[in-house]
Parts: C-alpha cells; structure tokens; sequence
C-alpha cells in the first residue's frame, strides 16, 4: 500500500470581504463563504481594557449586556435566542469586546431587532450585576491560592505596570466599586459606530447586507480609536521578581519574557517562527528538553502575544519545586543554543511544514476565515499580512533565526518570575 503522495504548500489563499464604510462611521465587512443556510455575525467594539476609565467597567459592561432590556429579563434573553436555535456569545479582552451571533439565515430578521436592543439599549439590571460580582469575587479568591495565576499577574504587572489597562490585575474591592452608572458610562462612551465593526460571514446576499446595514445605522456616532489618548508603558521593567507563595508548596511557576511590539513590527513574521521552534508547539525545543528529556514538567511553551498597542513574549511552566532552578538553567540553555548554533536543516524544514500547514488549517473553513479576518481587523493590519507570512516562513533561514534570536532572548533583557 503506497503513502500518500505529499506536496508542498506554496500559497494559502485568503478570501478577502468585501467593504463598506456606512453613513455613521461603522464598518461592514461581507464574506461569502459557504454553502449551508449559517450565519456569524461578529460585531466589534473598541470597548476593551484599553478605553475603560474604571478598573473592571470594561468586562462588566461586555457581560453583562445579556442582564436584559425592555421587556425582557436574562432568562427571557436566553430563551429567545434558544427557541431559534442561536448562539449569542460575548467576549472581551485587552481592546476589544466582541458580540459573535450565530444562526440560520431564515431568522436573521426576527433576532436582529432584539439583538440591536442588547446593544443599543441594555438596562444593567442591579440584581444581576449584583450576582455576577459576587461570583467573580468568590472565582478570584480561588484563583489567587494558584501559583501559575499569581506568576501570570505578576508577571504582566511587571510588564505593563499596576495602572496600565494591560497590566493592572482583578481585586475584589474593583467589584466592589462598580455600580451601574459605571457600566452606562462605559457603554455610552464606547459602543458606537465610530468604534465598530461588523463582519458577516457565511451564505450571505445582498438582502441580508442590507438589512444588517439598516440595523447598524441605529448605532449613534462616536469618536474612533485613532482619537483616543494611549497610556504609556513603565520605562524600566525588573529584570527578575520573584515571589513565594507559600512555604509548602509543592509546585513552583515560571514566567519569563519580555514587552514586545504588535503584528505591524518588520520583525513579527520572523519572531513567531524563531517562537514557535523554541516552544510553541508539542515538538518544540523546550517540550523536547524538560518534558522527554529531563522529565521536569509536563508541559512548558512559549507564546507571542499582540494586541492593539504593544505586545509581549513569555515562557511558561509548572514544575517541582526541588527542580525549579535545573528548570531555570535549561531554559536559559535554549536560548542561548538559538542565539549562537544554527538550527539544523532538517528541523528548521520541519517547522516550516508544520507553520504551514497551521496556516492553511485557520482558512479552512468560512468561520475560520472570519476568525482571521477579525484578527486582521483588530490590529488594523493589511490582507497581505497572511500572505507575507506564508513567503516569510518558506524563505527564512538559519542564520535569521540566529538574528532574531541574538536580538531578543539575551538573558539580561528578560524579566523573570517565580512563584513558589
């Protein structure tokens, strides 16, 4: 029995929307994709961290948008969405709150006009609020008992600083000091047309388009991200922190990166390739080392993390606390070993393999496809962004990723941390 033949992958094609920028300010994006009756419909606000004027009003407002509105009361909300077979999903994050529908076709018009209430109109109900607080307040007490959460908050405090919207962490008196003209505020003042935009994918038309449009001219005008004053970042980052936890612990955490840049940097392309060899997936160099060949932990990668206005780069893992510093010492290792020793010829191939055929799996698929897109929308980066990615990771070579390595992973502009 033959193998399958294989073959190289030489472009990833993505299909890019079509456009229209409408009378009040707010973006449509159209991608036609797909042959079943679906729909998702994402709607983008910057109405993340970034833009909030009170710690925690940002994600409180996002998820709390289904607490109710006129006439109908959260569980109403959630019945109306289920008797027509819909998902309504919120998700927030550093900059953006993302409001994702999914549903068939034929019900678009009867879940739109409720939908646009959620968005134009939530009421904020007291009692809800109230419940979500104290849920939250309770998750957090059991979260911060765990050493690999505290390494997480400490390490992007260090960062960003205690008071940047990236690098401030959840306390419970924040719960504590939201009320419901926190939210309204919050809302008013970000969930607009001058910061939103909404991408259509799926078995989509020109009536639907249309009717979308309609609905999205109900949003009131506001002022865009490009007109909002962006925080600045600490100038001196610690280049090591470390914080026990506790005397008994059995488990100790590491933490250690850097700030780095967003997408648009020349080097983003090149850095995520140098990432993703030494720790940014299960045959990566760190995986190789400390979980098959030392044993020290069973899992440890390395990520790059990009938002809107910056970035960061970080190693994380969990081991004994009798072989943190053996731990400590092969990460290290690693690194140097990128910055002064080639990387051979065949596991830089495989990577590139494995890279794209990565690219090709996020574009398989119309909602995969939009995925991308919103990705490419956050960070205001052009469609050719993917492109240069699929040329830049066939033509990179070993002395690039020596470059790159050389440029970034020296160990006195890493900061480190170590909760135990």
């Amino acid at each position: 029995m033959k193998a399958p033949k294989i073959n190289p992958v030489s472009t990833v094609p993505l299909q890019k929307p079509k456009f229209y920028r409408l009378e009040n300010g707010a973006g449509l994006y159209d991608l036609r994709l797909g042959n079943q009756e679906i729909l998702k419909i994402e709607w983008l606000f910057d109405a993340g961290r970034f833009y909030e004027i009170k710690p925690l009003a940002s994600r409180i407002a996002a998820q709390q948008l289904k607490s109710g509105v006129e006439g109908y009361n959260a569980d109403k909300l959630a019945d109306f969405f289920d008797f027509y077979g819909a998902k309504l999903k919120i998700y927030d994050d550093f900059d953006n709150t993302s409001v994702r529908l999914y549903c068939l076709t034929k019900h678009l018009p009867t879940l739109l006009p409720l939908l646009y209430e959620i968005l134009l109109h939530p009421i904020y109900d007291a009692k809800e609020l109230e419940q979500f607080c104290s849920r939250n307040k309770q998750t957090l007490k059991l979260e911060l008992q765990k050493n690999d959460v505290l390494a997480y908050r400490c390490f992007t405090e260090l960062l960003f600083g205690e008071k940047h919207p990236y690098g401030y962490n959840s306390i419970p008196e924040f719960y504590d000091a939201i009320n419901r003209e926190d939210l309204f505020e919050h809302h008013q003042r970000c969930y607009h047309a001058g910061g939103c935009k909404v991408i259509v994918s799926g078995k989509t038309n020109d009536s639907i388009i249309d009717l979308i449009r309609q609905f999205t001219l109900k949003l009131p005008t506001g002022k865009t991200a490009a007109e909002i004053m962006v925080p600045e970042f600490p100038n001196n980052v610690p280049l090591q922190f470390v914080q026990p936890a506790a005397k008994d612990s059995a488990q100790a955490s590491i933490r250690i990166g850097c700030r780095m840049f967003d997408k648009k940097h020349p080097d983003y392309h090149a850095f995520s390739f140098v990432n993703s060899l030494l720790g940014g997936y299960f045959g990566a160099r760190l995986m190789q080392n400390l979980r098959e060949d030392k044993g020290y932990t069973y899992s440890i990668y390395s990520s790059m993390e990009t938002m809107q206005n910056g970035g960061y780069f970080y190693i994380y893992t969990d081991v004994n606390t009798d072989v943190k510093d053996a731990a400590l010492a092969e990460i290290y290792h690693e690194l140097e070993r990128l910055q002064h020793e080639p990387v051979p010829e065949e596991e830089l191939n495989m990577l590139k393999n494995y890279s794209l055929g990565m690219f090709l799996n996020s574009v398989d698929g119309v909602f995969n496809v939009s995925s991308v897109i919103r990705e490419l929308i956050e960070e205001d980066i052009p469609y050719d962004f993917f492109e240069d990615a699929v040329e830049k990771t066939k033509a990179i070579a070993a002395e690039e990723v020596m470059e790159i390595a050389q440029k970034y992973f020296k160990r006195e502009n890493l900061c480190e941390v170590l909760v135990y």
